[in-house]
C-alpha cells in the first residue's frame, strides 16, 4: 500500500531554506514519502488565517493525508506539539489553535453549541481569542513527547525540521499513532465571531483577505438564501455596505462589471463586486483590482448585508 501523502502548510515562504529542508527530512526517513505544498505564504505568526486556510482546504485532500503545520510562533516554549487525528485527515502542529478549523467546521467556530462559548469566557466578539476546547468525538491527539521519533539535537527555533517533519515520516511508513506520544484531552480553540441576523438584515465582518486583494467574510453562503444568482447573468438581489461604499446586487463571478458603488455624502466609488466565493463564504472584490487596498480594508472590518425579502 503507497504510504499516504504528506502536505505542509507554514509561513516560512520561499526565501529562506526552511519548507526545503523539511522535506529533505521526510525524504531521508521515507524516501517514497509523496509531499505535497499546500502553502508557505501564510503571512509570519498569523495563525488564525493558517486556521483558516487549513479548514477550508484539507477536505479536499485524499482522505488519510498527513498534514504538517508550522505557523508557531511559540517554538520553543511550554505550548505542546500534537498530533490530530480526525476522520479525514492527521495533523501535526503546535497547539495554539492552527487546529480549530480542523476539528470543527468553520463556520461553526463560536456557534452558541461550540464549545468555546461554554467555557466560561463572555463576550467572544474578536478575531483571535483562544481557549482550551475538548477533543470532538470521533477524533483523538497526542501529545508529541517520544523523542525516539525526533532528530537530534532539536533545535528550539526549528521543531518543524526536527520534530514535526521525522514525526510525519514516521507516521507515513506505518508506526502506530499512539507510539509518537501521551494522549491529550483537549487542545487550543480560536475564536470566530459569528454573524448575527436581524429580520433580512446581517452584520458581518472580513476575516481573510486572500492574494488578490478580495476581502473574505464571515457570511456563509447559505444565509444569502433567495439572493444569489440563479443564472448567468442574474443578478441577485442583495445590498452590501462596507465601508461606506455600497453594492447593489450579487455578482456569479471576479470578471462582471460591478456597480458603482455610491459612498456616504452622495461620492461615487469604484466598481466593487460581492459574490460567493469558492470557500462558500460572501465576498467583496474589484474586477481587476485589489479592494483591500483600494479602500483600505483589512481583517475586522464590519460589513453589513441587507437581503431582498
Amino acid at each position: 500500500m503507497a504510504s499516504p501523502i504528506i502536505v505542509l502548510t507554514t509561513d516560512f515562504g520561499t526565501t529562506d531554506a526552511y519548507a526545503g529542508v523539511m522535506k529533505g527530512v521526510i525524504l531521508h526517513i521515507n524516501p517514497a514519502a509523496g509531499i505535497v505544498d499546500l502553502t508557505h505564504q501564510i503571512q509570519p505568526q498569523n495563525i488564525h488565517q493558517a486556521a483558516f486556510i487549513l479548514g477550508t482546504s484539507h477536505r479536499f485532500f485524499p482522505a488519510g493525508a498527513i498534514h504538517i503545520v508550522v505557523v508557531d510562533p511559540g517554538v520553543g516554549t511550554e505550548r505542546r506539539a500534537l498530533l490530530l487525528l480526525t476522520p479525514m485527515a492527521w495533523f501535526l502542529a503546535p497547539d495554539n489553535g492552527v487546529l480549530s478549523a480542523a476539528i470543527q467546521p468553520f463556520g461553526q467556530w463560536t456557534s452558541q453549541k461550540s464549545p468555546l462559548t461554554q467555557r466560561g469566557k463572555e463576550g467572544i466578539s474578536s478575531l483571535g481569542e483562544s481557549g482550551r476546547v475538548p477533543v470532538p468525538s470521533g477524533c483523538s491527539a497526542y501529545e508529541l513527547t517520544n523523542r525516539e521519533y525526533w532528530l537530534h539535537p532539536v533545535s528550539e527555533t526549528f521543531h518543524g525540521r526536527d520534530i514535526f517533519a521525522p514525526v510525519a515520516a514516521h507516521l507515513s511508513l506505518g508506526i502506530r499513532p499512539e507510539s509518537v506520544g501521551t494522549p491529550v484531552s483537549d487542545l487550543v480553540g480560536l475564536s470566530m465571531p459569528e454573524p448575527t441576523r436581524q429580520g433580512s438584515a446581517i452584520r458581518g465582518q472580513v476575516i481573510y483577505v486572500d492574494h488578490f486583494g478580495n476581502l473574505v467574510t464571515n457570511i456563509p453562503a447559505e444565509q444569502l438564501a433567495g439572493a444569489a444568482p440563479k443564472r448567468r447573468g442574474a443578478p441577485g438581489q442583495i445590498q452590501v455596505e462596507i465601508k461606506g461604499q455600497l453594492i447593489r446586487r450579487l455578482s456569479r463571478t471576479y470578471h462582471e462589471v460591478g456597480q458603482q458603488a455610491r459612498g456616504q455624502g452622495g461620492r461615487t466609488g469604484s466598481s466593487l463586486l460581492a459574490l460567493i466565493g469558492s470557500h462558500g463564504y460572501l465576498e467583496i472584490a474589484v474586477r481587476d483590482g485589489n479592494v483591500a487596498l483600494e479602500l483600505g480594508v483589512s481583517v475586522g472590518e464590519p460589513v453589513y448585508v441587507v437581503t431582498a425579502p
